[in-house]
């Protein structure tokens, strides 16, 4: 059920039934040299729609833009200030509290630490109950060979088997993730395709295996309906 497709009514009468509600957030940024801008929205979509379809809730409609520090030297990335998009969410947390839900649960295919923080950070200033799908704690390990990261094996796998038509694997290369330890601004170090990982280990049989294991991890956090 999309928010976005309903009428007034339609929700004054979902709202009779449950006050839960998903929404999903992405980013316009890079992905290497084989995955488009579009990829940490499109994997937050496909999971808000897959709970969806297995839990009965409704999921308004995607934000595209989120905080993008890393990366945004690279052409294509389009990121927010951190207190500019913490403040816009606050709005839109406020405004589905004023349309009568009362509980949240966030799904965000972009991770980035200053960009979970503003969404926690937003969250605190509604009487929302919310609650946040953190895909870095989906167990993986049994599915995949390396470590999940940006522009990965996780990532590339979860496309290959979402968006195949998007991916084009005959660019993907391989780059070693380099922390450095002595940055003030950024933990890791910017490679130059803008992987860090190792997107020509990734499957579309991982990405059915690892998204179908996200459903089922996030499921079992829903809430009891009241």
């Amino acid at each position: 059920m999309d928010l976005a497709d309903m009428t007034w009514k339609g929700v004054e009468e979902y709202l009779k039934k449950r006050k839960d509600i998903i929404l999903p957030f992405g980013a316009v940024e890079e992905h290497g040299y084989h995955l488009p801008l579009s990829t940490d929205g499109d994997i937050a979509i496909a999971v808000a729609e897959g709970l969806s379809k297995r839990c009965g809730v409704v999921v308004a409609p995607i934000l595209w833009y989120g905080v993008c520090n890393t990366t945004r030297v690279f052409p294509g990335t389009i990121t927010a200030d951190f207190d500019s998009f913490k403040a816009y969410v606050s709005d839109i947390l406020r405004s589905i509290a004023d349309s009568g839900f009362q509980r949240l649960y966030i799904v965000s295919g972009h991770l980035g630490g200053s960009h979970v923080s503003a969404l926690k950070e937003a969250a605190r200033s509604t009487d929302l109950n919310v609650l946040f799908f953190d895909l870095t704690k989906v167990k993986s390990e049994d599915i995949l060979e390396t470590r999940a990261f940006h522009a990965c094996e996780a990532e590339t796998s979860l496309m290959l088997y979402l968006h195949p038509e998007k991916v084009d694997m005959t660019h993907a290369v391989d780059e070693e993730i380099v922390f450095d330890e002595f940055s003030m601004t950024s933990s890791v170090k910017i490679t130059k395709s803008g992987v860090w990982g190792t997107p020509s280990k990734a499957s579309a049989e991982k990405g059915r295996a690892l998204f179908n294991r996200i459903l089922e991890s996030f499921s079992a956090g829903f809430l009891p309906v009241d």
